[in-house]
């Protein structure tokens, strides 16, 4: 990162930031919702960790999806993709074992309604997924790059 991006940083660029992760979040979720539901909808009733089975591989989906789009729009990262994806997913892989095994024992074994466990789940993992991307998988150190500079980028048909 630039000395003057380095000195620009702030907790005001950091709230803006979060705006923006909280926005491109709603969308995220969504996605995330309309897997979880159909997938909770096809699994058998009598299965004994119906809402577990149909948490992680909505969440392991939705988190590749999320990832693209916190790296262009969230943090407009000039991390290396690679690299970026795969700290996303150590990050996402933590929070996706903690939080199934949240949803197994709230929803599945102490009976609280699944979809008000789904949404608490999805607050408070949020913010944690937040500050572990911000700091983790896009460090302020790597840079960052408008959007539409990354989309001239993606005519000119370089990677990014």
């Amino acid at each position: 990162m630039k000395d003057h991006q380095r000195e620009n940083y702030n907790l005001r660029t950091l709230v803006v930031e979060y705006a923006y992760f909280c926005a491109i979040g709603t969308l995220n979720v969504l996605i995330f919702f309309a897997m979880y539901y159909v997938a909770y909808s096809l699994i058998e009733t009598s299965n004994e960790y119906r809402a577990a089975i149909a948490w992680s591989p909505s969440y392991l989906i939705s988190s590749i999806i999320s990832h693209s789009m916190h790296r262009w729009f969230t943090f407009r990262s000039t991390s290396p993709y690679g690299r970026s994806l795969a700290l996303t997913m150590a990050v996402y892989t933590i929070l996706l074992i903690i939080s199934t095994f949240s949803q197994a024992i709230l929803a599945d074994r102490m009976g609280f309604d699944h979809l008000a466990v789904w949404a608490l789940n999805t607050a408070a993992f949020g913010f944690l997924s937040f500050v572990a991307l911000r700091f983790i998988a896009f460090p302020m150190s790597d840079g960052t790059i408008s959007v539409r500079e990354r989309m001239e980028i993606v005519k000119l048909g370089r990677r990014s």
